[in-house]
């Protein structure tokens, strides 16, 4: 619980990172995590709102694997749009970035953290289908927090990296899949 709003358990950290298949091998050789699931080239957050502006055209690649059940996903911004992932990596800051929350009462957590202190940098997507947000907290600059409306257009995405992960030749590093 953090500041009287409690999200639920943290279901995923995240990394901004300046080189994806760089940092696949770092963990990998350090920490012995792998494999990675790799999608390039993705467009997120199509038509969502960061620092007030609306935000289009962003790349990133992406890399998941576990860690027991909480999947690490490292985020590499592949042009020079305004995000919030470019705002990191310009800052030099390429260590871990936000924490995610798996959520089924979204609207109910949004406002929360909003009562709590945390202000949206990032808002996306859709009413009925899913949403998702990067909050941070005001009292702790640089503590983010995502939010994921948990829902049956969620789960098989988070599941289904899972399931192909489970499923890999794990003597194989990088398995590339599209989003």
């Amino acid at each position: 619980m953090i500041n009287d709003v409690s999200f639920g358990p943290i279901q995923q950290v995240a990394y901004i990172v300046a080189d994806l298949d760089q940092s696949i091998l770092m963990w990998n050789q350090a920490m012995g995590i792998g494999p990675f699931a790799v999608a390039r080239n993705v467009q997120p957050l199509e038509g969502s709102v960061y620092r007030g502006e609306e935000s289009h055209g962003i790349t990133i690649n992406l890399g998941f694997a576990y860690i027991g059940n909480i999947q690490l996903e490292l985020i590499q911004p592949c042009d020079e749009q305004p995000s919030i992932y470019r705002e990191a990596l310009n800052a030099g800051h390429t260590a871990l970035h936000h924490y995610g929350f798996l959520v089924e009462d979204y609207e109910t957590a949004y406002q929360d953290a909003l009562n709590a202190g945390y202000q949206a940098i990032v808002d996306a997507g859709q009413k009925g289908w899913a949403r998702m947000a990067y909050m941070e907290l005001q009292s702790m600059p640089g503590l983010i927090s995502e939010i994921i409306e948990w829902n049956d257009n969620t789960r098989p995405y988070f599941d289904g990296v899972k399931d192909m992960l489970s499923a890999a030749d794990s003597k194989q590093l990088i398995h590339e899949f599209s989003l």
